[in-house]
């Protein structure tokens, strides 16, 4: 068997694969990168989170694609379902990503930027400025949540909403059987979800089914709620945002999946083909709500896990679902 590594490997990376060279030595662990593309040919494995199609057709041996981080729609995904390959993917970084969602709502409602800002300016607000109840922070206690898909973000959201006491409905495509702990109420009506809650927090990750579920329609409909995308971009009509936010109709917005991103070397770009950076009800985050010290440790140690499982079982830990495609 081989298994080629085309990702960048830290020493995280390089002390599991010395694991599994020690426990499988009939193992071949490709990781150096000038022998990677021409490797890849015969690979039986492959370890990467971004390929094309031509890269897949050079690759007359593989079976299965381990991705170490959780989202899959940099893949060809259609083209890997027709050739009956397999995806492994992880979620390990999911109550990081469920941490800096519930933070970046906290953010807004408890204007933490705006008062920081101010306050390194030497403007007071509240009762020290002798100002009036509009002048203060607010707070999301007891507040309605829409948490949009229900898998492991989503629950991780949920449970920390109800330290702040918030009632908790949850938006899933297809029915389930039984309850879903830290939520009050599962629905299957994406309306429904919306028109009880304030604070709506997108997880889902993108599909054909998910790709501009939230409409320009939808978004013009909510008026005086707050949006949380911790899924991806186009989950989220772009054009439509912008209007909504800058409408008033949008209570705010904190994103951290966009519709722009930097070139590969690169570390600037306008997130949006629309300027919601300039807007005052936006909370801005360059899509890193998993990216923390723990969880890329965690993605590490999971995605060698799964190859050791593959290995010894012919099955990994966690597998994409290949009519889902999540």
């Amino acid at each position: 068997m081989k298994i080629v590594f085309r990702t960048k490997l830290n020493r995280f990376w390089l002390e599991g694969i010395e694991a599994l060279r020690r426990e499988f030595p009939d193992v071949a662990f490709i990781t150096d990168e000038k022998a990677i593309d021409r490797e890849i040919e015969h690979a039986d494995a492959l370890v990467a989170g971004e390929i094309t199609i031509s890269l897949i057709e050079g690759a007359s041996n593989l079976k299965i694609i381990f991705v170490p981080y959780a989202g899959v729609d940099a893949l060809p995904l259609k083209y890997i379902k027709e050739m009956g390959l397999r995806i492994s993917s992880v979620h390990v970084n999911a109550p990081f990503v469920a941490e800096r969602a519930v933070a970046m709502a906290l953010s807004f409602y408890g204007r933490i930027i705006s008062y920081h800002e101010d306050l390194k300016n030497f403007r007071w607000h509240g009762y020290w400025a002798k100002g009036t109840v509009d002048d203060t922070w607010d707070s999301i206690q007891g507040r309605g949540c829409a948490i949009i898909g229900t898998g492991e973000i989503g629950r991780h959201i949920a449970k920390y909403l109800k330290v702040f006491d918030c009632r908790v409905i949850g938006f899933k495509k297809r029915p389930i059987s039984g309850t879903l702990e830290y939520f009050d109420e599962i629905t299957l009506d994406l309306d429904e979800a919306l028109e009880k809650s304030e604070l709506v927090f997108i997880t889902l990750p993108l599909t054909e089914e998910t790709n501009g579920l939230f409409s320009a329609e939808i978004l013009a409909g909510m008026k005086g709620k707050f949006l949380v995308n911790v899924g991806r971009g186009k989950i989220v009509d772009e054009e439509g945002l912008y209007k909504a936010l800058k409408g008033g109709i949008l209570k705010g917005a904190a994103i951290d999946t966009w519709y722009n991103y930097p070139a590969k070397g690169e570390a600037t770009a306008s997130p949006s083909r629309y300027p919601i950076h300039e807007l005052p009800n936006v909370i801005l985050s360059p899509h890193l709500a998993g990216f923390t010290p723990q969880a890329a440790l965690w993605n590490v140690e999971q995605t060698i896990e799964s190859i050791r499982s593959y290995i010894t079982t012919g099955r990994a830990i966690t597998e994409v679902d290949p009519e889902l495609m999540y």
